[in-house]
């Protein structure tokens, strides 16, 4: 192979040979389109060979295309091959796992199988990282994460995502408020209320997932913006500064000046998922998700 090809060009290649337009492929790979044009005709000047007929609806192969194909997907997953082996290698003589979890959520409700896979693996570090759940889908993509607890509905493309538990968001309102007096919530009573409202840069896929249910039922409620800390969210809400949809696990953080409530109508859900990117073929990884699976 020319040395000067290198493995993010195949990779490129193949998830347009894939999608079959520029913009599709882009997105896939989270770039921008112009990287992407920029790749794929460096890698047909390296070749001397046009790889795509470009048409204004998007791409089809050429005969070269075609050729390349199979031998770039072959090439991808022996490389994939030789990644398992070194991680194999790793967790056998130690080395350290990364494990993600996202903060939105009480820590509670995260499984604990940090000391259940120190058992299996006693050389092995695991270390522990909170953060927003796109910052952790960036970590697994960029390789310093082997895999984290997510939040539900978070953009999370090429990588390996199973959801493991799902929950009606709740309101959390000022135990002072008369509608804490109800045992359930409408949509109706919120309609005037002053709601928290998550910045949609922290969490795009989730946000969007919210937006589209709130606008299927035409609500429409007064926003303010959200903190990051949950603890500084329910603190604001004991003052009195507003309501907010929730996950149910906050329900284990005591908050005085601050009851839960259920929504008398469906309500959109969140949850956990695990996510790992699925080139990791680490035995630490194996054991960690059948421990994830069953906690």
């Amino acid at each position: 192979m020319n040395e000067a090809i290198d493995l993010r060009q195949f990779r490129y290649f193949v998830a347009l040979c894939e999608e079959a337009h520029f913009g599709r492929a882009a997105a896939r790979l989270h770039i921008s389109q112009p990287p992407l044009s920029r790749q794929i005709r460096q890698l047909e000047d390296l070749l001397g060979v046009e790889l795509f007929v470009r048409t204004p609806s998007g791409v089809s192969l050429t005969r070269a295309g075609a050729a390349l194909l199979p031998e770039a997907r072959r090439t991808l997953a022996q490389a994939e091959k030789a990644v398992a082996a070194a991680q194999a290698l790793r967790v056998a003589d130690g080395g350290q796992f990364v494990i993600g979890y996202t903060t939105v959520f009480d820590r509670s409700a995260i499984p604990d199988v940090g000391p259940a896979l120190q058992q299996r693996f006693p050389r092995l570090r695991i270390v522990t990282r909170g953060k927003h759940s796109i910052s952790l889908v960036r970590d697994i993509r960029n390789g310093a994460m082997d895999a984290a607890f997510i939040g539900l509905h978070t953009e999370a493309q090429g990588l390996e995502v199973e959801p493991l538990f799902e929950a009606p968001l709740m309101v959390a309102l000022p135990a002072a408020h008369p509608l804490a007096r109800k045992r359930k919530i409408s949509y109706g009573d919120l309609r005037d209320e002053t709601i928290f409202r998550f910045e949609r840069r922290l969490n795009p896929g989730f946000y969007d997932y919210c937006q589209a249910f709130y606008e299927r039922i035409g609500f429409q409620p007064r926003t303010i913006p959200e903190p990051d800390d949950h603890h500084i969210l329910l603190g604001m809400i004991a003052e009195g500064q507003g309501m907010a949809f929730i996950a149910a696990s906050l329900q284990q953080v005591k908050r005085r000046g601050v009851v839960f409530r259920s929504l008398r109508e469906s309500a959109p859900t969140s949850g956990i998922a695990v996510a790992y990117a699925p080139a990791n073929r680490s035995p630490a990884l194996r054991r960690f998700l059948e421990l994830a699976r069953t906690a």
